[in-house]
């Protein structure tokens, strides 16, 4: 929770929505809360004047109208939801100050109110004002597109616009993951809990220095993760103790963050230090020997509060229902946050991660796509090292606010990324019907990645006229490098069989294939979010971009083609609110990718840049006082220049290259859903609908028309939460469970491997008891047998068997 609030010295602990956020005085609540016992009402303006200003507010509930008068006049309403449920306001309709509008509203109601801060207001009853309330400090904000999120429904994001912007006002699709459904779920992985969100599937690929599975979004593979808005792309594991929230940006993101692929990115927000001290151990244990310890330390080192610090320590110990792979992960993430005065705020954050794991490729199926061996079987060598990752990432952001219009943003990032494999790899399932054999292959390989990315944003608040702008220009300036050295050796194969006999010993000396590869980028943009007509009803955001990218690669002494690059990509969209919870928006995005150094057909000329663009439309609804958030959406990309490698010539001489003038499509139909249905039940739910196309392949004709690997047609899900209300016998209580359903689906390079429709159900309990909170997570109740991803026949990846995961947690 982001901010602290008191009462006669009283901390109390939060719960609330996009415009109420609860404060529980007499215990702390667990779960989510549909209408909470306090609630503050937090506008979107920065501060509060004492100019007129038009409002239209019907006589109503005054919590509604308190929540509609805050949300105009840029006021943040403190008060006890419990005195004003059943008190009706006053009609507010007219030009008036903030004060005057009070006035008008709390008419005859008994209520009375004081301002507490420049955009800050207590209310109370008139008799209680003194005596009940007394002082009450505000901390901080109830929200942030940084920080945490109350519940399941976030109300606004930074990774949409690079601005702190409600969801409810971006004419984009983003979609926020926050900190209590990772919890509730017992996520272990970062696949775990972007899988929360519609159009959004694991690749079938198996990445040899990257642990995390990177994501499939609206047909295309994101090939790059961001960590707080900042390129992490390279070799490197997550471990999620020290993440916040997890946010997914669908559609082209080039106008902001250069030069990606058009599906979207995900981008993962770590936690930030608190005001208050406060600590937490916890405890895991379940199935396969899974042992996880973590520790979350946080508070003020001085004592008025302005440096404060943040440490988060996790390490795990688990086997897994595959044969022979044992995790070992250790990761420490301090960070310190300084804010000198007002409106301004330096942060330094710095992360360790150190991984050790067998590689693990999955098991082989037959040629009618049989199931030859049980999903426990291991085709690798045990004695081998297999891999090992260090990653390190250290960064610093500055916020500054001039004045009322103008602020910046500056952020640095250093990732360094260390990994070793020494592993076996399927190479394809040969043989007959009933003697299949898996061709196998030894590879032995050091990556070294560096990364350097400095990101400057300059931001402007104003208006021309009865228009209103938020203008953003940014710089943004990289440089990456990759040492990756790989020795590789063809072994004789093997039956397939649940007992394979795979045993080699490496020789001696290896003769290493080494490849230096290096990039440049250099970006200027600009976008500007336009609110106009009555009340900003109107909302257009627009922008552009110019890349310059320069890339380089040289293997074993041998330089490829050098890749020099510019383009300009661009973004419009708009937004109209048809009502205050209901606004219908459109736009039309582009993305620039450039291929990597060495990326040539078979003349050796080097491909022209992936680009891509999407037109979008949909709608976004709100509803209980926007506790509950819907968003859905059609749309349709189209992705040109795909570098496809040619697996025919690959096959047949063992060159490399990839086909020229190859152009993609997506188009699919997506809806979410997050939030609070009753006081007391929490869920969230998506179905999305992904019909891909291969449009375009002048050399291998047969492919047009196919759909794209890996990228099932439907795909749904839905967790639920019911929390026992406080006074009932089972207060402290919470139940959950969800069902997750993915259609037919086919590996990711050969689409003739066909993996099955599965439907799987999950289960949770927590019980929360004083400082103590206890989790139980069984996931595939029903033990369900199921393949979740392939990259081909001789690759695919079994689903995790009926498994318990058991939680203790102790906050202090």
């Amino acid at each position: 929770m982001h901010g602290k609030f008191t009462n006669h010295g009283t901390a109390a602990h939060s719960r609330g929505s996009r415009l109420g956020l609860a404060i529980g005085t007499a215990a702390m609540l667990t779960g989510s809360v549909f209408q909470p016992d306090f609630a503050r009402a937090q506008a979107p303006s920065a501060a509060v004047t004492q100019n007129e200003m038009e409002f239209d507010i019907p006589a109503q509930g005054l919590n509604g109208a308190l929540l509609a008068f805050s949300e105009r006049a840029g006021l943040q309403l403190i008060y006890d939801v419990g005195l004003v449920g059943s008190l009706r306001s006053a009609v507010l309709n007219g030009r008036f100050t903030p004060q005057q509008g009070l006035n008008q509203l709390l008419a005859n109601t008994g209520m009375t109110y004081r301002f507490t801060g420049t955009n800050t207001v207590t209310l109370a009853r008139m008799e209680e004002d003194t005596r009940v309330l007394g002082p009450i400090t505000v901390e901080g904000r109830y929200e942030s597109a940084y920080g945490p999120v109350v519940g399941y429904a976030a109300s606004r994001s930074a990774s949409a616009t690079k601005t702190d912007t409600p969801i409810s006002e971006t004419p984009v699709s983003v979609q926020v993951i926050p900190r209590d459904l990772i919890e509730d779920q017992g996520a272990q992985n970062l696949k775990d809990v972007y899988e929360n969100v519609s159009g959004v599937y694991q690749a079938g690929n198996t990445l040899n220095a990257q642990t995390e599975v990177l994501p499939i979004i609206r047909g295309f593979e994101s090939p790059l993760l961001y960590r707080n808005g900042m390129r992490s792309s390279l070799a490197g594991a997550v471990d999620l103790s020290n993440v916040e929230r997890v946010e997914v940006l669908k559609g082209p993101a080039s106008i902001l963050y250069g030069a990606l692929d058009p599906g979207g990115i995900v981008n993962y927000v770590t936690k930030r230090p608190k005001p208050v001290a406060e600590y937490v151990l916890q405890q895991e244990a379940g199935s396969y020997n899974h042992l996880r310890s973590t520790a979350d330390a946080t508070g003020p080192v001085t004592e008025n509060g302005a440096l404060m610090y943040r440490v988060n320590f996790g390490y795990t110990n688990s086997d897994s229902f595959r044969d022979e792979i044992e995790l070992e992960r250790v990761s420490l993430s301090p960070s310190l946050l300084w804010k000198p005065h007002p409106g301004t705020e330096l942060l330094f954050e710095t992360s360790y991660l150190r991984e050790k794991q067998p590689y693990d490729t999955g098991v082989p199926i037959g040629f009618n796509n049989e199931k030859l061996v049980s999903d426990d079987t291991f085709f690798g060598d045990p004695d081998l090292k297999g891999r090992d990752i260090e990653d390190y990432a250290t960064s610093y952001r500055l916020d500054h606010e001039f004045d009322d219009v103008f602020s910046v943003g500056h952020q640095f990032l250093v990732h360094f990324a260390r990994a070793d494999n020494e592993s076996i790899r399927p190479r394809g399932v040969a043989g007959t019907a009933g003697a299949e054999v898996l061709r196998l292959r030894y590879q032995n390989e050091e990556r070294k990645d560096d990364e350097y990315q400095v990101v400057t944003d300059v931001k402007a608040k104003f208006e021309t006229g009865a228009v209103d702008h938020n203008v953003l220009v940014g710089v943004d300036l990289s440089y990456a490098r990759t040492d990756f050295r790989r020795f590789r050796q063809n072994l004789a194969n093997v039956a397939i069989s649940n007992t394979p006999n795979v045993n080699f010993d490496p020789p001696a000396n290896q003769v290493q294939q080494v490849r230096i590869a290096s990039s440049k980028r250099g970006s200027l943009y600009v976008q500007d979010q336009v609110s106009l007509l009555d009340d900003g009803k109107l909302k257009l955001l627009m922008g552009g971009r110019f890349d310059a990218l320069e890339s380089k690669q040289k293997t074993d002494g041998v330089n490829a083609p050098e890749v020099t690059d510019t383009d300009f990509t661009g973004r419009v969209g708009a937004l109209y609110q048809l009502h205050r919870n209901l606004s219908v928006f459109a736009n039309y995005t582009e993305s620039f990718n450039p291929q990597q150094a060495g990326t040539v057909d078979v003349a050796g000329t080097p491909l022209a840049p992936e680009t891509g663009e999407q037109y979008e439309a949909g709608v976004k609804a709100e509803f209980f006082d926007g506790q509950l958030i819907t968003t859905g959406s059609v749309y349709q990309i189209r992705k040109a220049n795909v570098a496809v490698q040619d697996i025919a010539l690959f096959n047949a001489t063992g060159q490399t290259a990839f086909l020229p003038d190859v152009e993609q499509q997506s188009r699919g139909v997506e809806f979410d859903v997050t939030g609070q249905l009753t006081r007391n039940l929490s869920a969230t739910a998506f179905y999305s609908y992904t019909d891909t196309e291969v449009l375009e392949n002048p050399q291998v004709t047969a492919n047009i028309g196919q759909r794209l690997g890996n990228v099932p047609l439907q795909k749904a899900r839905m967790w639920l939460k019911y929390t026992f209300p406080e006074g009932s016998p089972l207060a402290g209580l919470s139940l959950s469970g969800g069902a997750r359903y993915v259609s037919e689906n086919t590996a990711q390079f050969d689409t003739d491997v066909k993996l099955g429709a599965y439907t799987v159900l999950d289960l949770g309990a927590q019980y929360t008891y004083k400082l103590l909170r206890f989790r139980l997570n069984v996931d595939n109740i029903l033990d369900k047998e199921y393949f979740v991803r392939a990259s081909d026949r001789g690759i695919v990846h079994p689903g995790e068997p009926l498994s318990v995961l058991g939680t203790v947690s102790v906050t202090f």
